[in-house]
C-alpha cells in the first residue's frame, strides 16, 4: 500500500467556469503519458435522481477521463440534489457533509494511486456548512490550487479576488486557466491574460472554446489534446514528480 502526498486541487472563480472540463483534460493528459493519477470530487450538488440514487455527473465525467475502476462512492462521497451551495442544500433539508467520510475516501484513493486530482465545488468561499467554506477542504488535503476562471470581461476582478482570499487562508496556487466557455470571444480576452500574468506572476493558460459534444469521450479527448504540450502541464508534472509507466 502507498501513502500519497501528491496532488492538486482545482477550484473556480465561480460556478460554471469549466472546472470539470479542465480537470478531465488534465487527468486524461496524465493518463495518456502513462501516469497514475486518481480523481476525487468530494462534494457535488445538482445531482440527477436516478434508479440508483443521486448521480454525480461531474464525478462520473472525471472517473471516465481518468479511465478508472474506482468506486464512484469513493470519488464522490457527498452529493446533493439541489443545484445550490452545499450549506444551502443542508438548509433545505439534505444531509450534512461528512468530513470523516471525505477523509476516509481520500485515504483509500491515496493508497491506490500515486497522485490525486481533486475538484472542488464552485469557488473558495462557497459555504459547506455554517462555519466552513471550500477553502477548508483545500486545507484538509494540503494540495496546491489550480484556479479556473472564465476568459472574458470581468474575469480580472474575479481571479484577483479569488487569489487574495486564498492567500489570506494560507493556500498556494500553481497556476490559472482562463477558459473560453462560450463560442463568442470578446475583446478583453487577450489583455486579460497579459494583465493577470503581470498581476499574479503565475502561469496562465488561455483555454479555447470547445463546442459541447453528445459524448464525454470526445470532449475529454479534444480538451486533453489542447492541454498536452502546454507549459502548464510541465508545471503540473514537476509539482507531482510522477513516474511514467509508459
Amino acid at each position: 500500500m502507498r501513502t500519497q502526498k501528491k496532488g492538486i486541487f482545482v477550484t473556480g472563480s465561480g460556478t460554471g467556469v469549466g472546472k470539470t472540463l479542465i480537470s478531465g483534460a488534465i487527468v486524461r493528459a496524465l493518463v495518456n503519458k502513462g501516469y497514475d493519477c486518481g480523481v476525487m470530487k468530494p462534494i457535488e450538488s445538482g445531482c440527477d435522481v436516478g434508479k440508483r440514487g443521486l448521480q454525480p455527473r461531474d464525478a462520473l465525467y472525471l472517473q471516465h477521463a481518468a479511465k478508472l475502476q474506482d468506486e464512484i462512492e469513493l470519488i464522490n462521497p457527498c452529493r446533493f440534489q439541489a443545484p445550490v451551495a452545499p450549506y444551502a442544500a443542508v438548509l433545505q433539508g439534505e444531509p450534512d457533509v461528512s468530513w470523516p467520510l471525505i477523509e476516509d475516501c481520500h485515504r483509500q484513493l491515496s493508497e491506490r494511486h500515486e497522485a490525486i486530482l481533486i475538484e472542488g465545488a464552485g469557488g473558495l468561499m462557497v459555504p459547506i456548512c455554517a462555519d466552513k467554506d471550500m477553502s477548508e477542504l483545500v486545507h484538509l488535503f494540503g494540495f496546491p490550487v489550480l484556479l479556473v476562471a472564465q476568459s472574458g470581461l470581468g474575469t480580472i476582478n474575479h481571479v484577483l479576488l479569488s487569489l487574495e482570499y486564498g492567500k489570506m487562508r494560507g493556500l498556494s496556487f500553481l497556476g490559472i486557466v482562463l477558459n473560453q466557455s462560450t463560442e463568442q470571444k470578446d475583446s478583453s480576452e487577450a489583455s486579460n491574460v497579459k494583465i493577470i500574468r503581470e498581476k499574479t506572476a503565475l502561469p496562465v493558460m488561455s483555454f479555447p472554446y470547445i463546442k459541447s459534444k453528445n459524448d464525454d469521450e470526445t470532449m475529454i479527448s479534444e480538451s486533453a489534446a489542447l492541454l498536452e504540450g502546454h507549459p502548464l502541464m510541465g508545471v503540473i508534472l514537476t509539482l507531482l514528480s510522477l513516474r511514467s509507466s509508459g
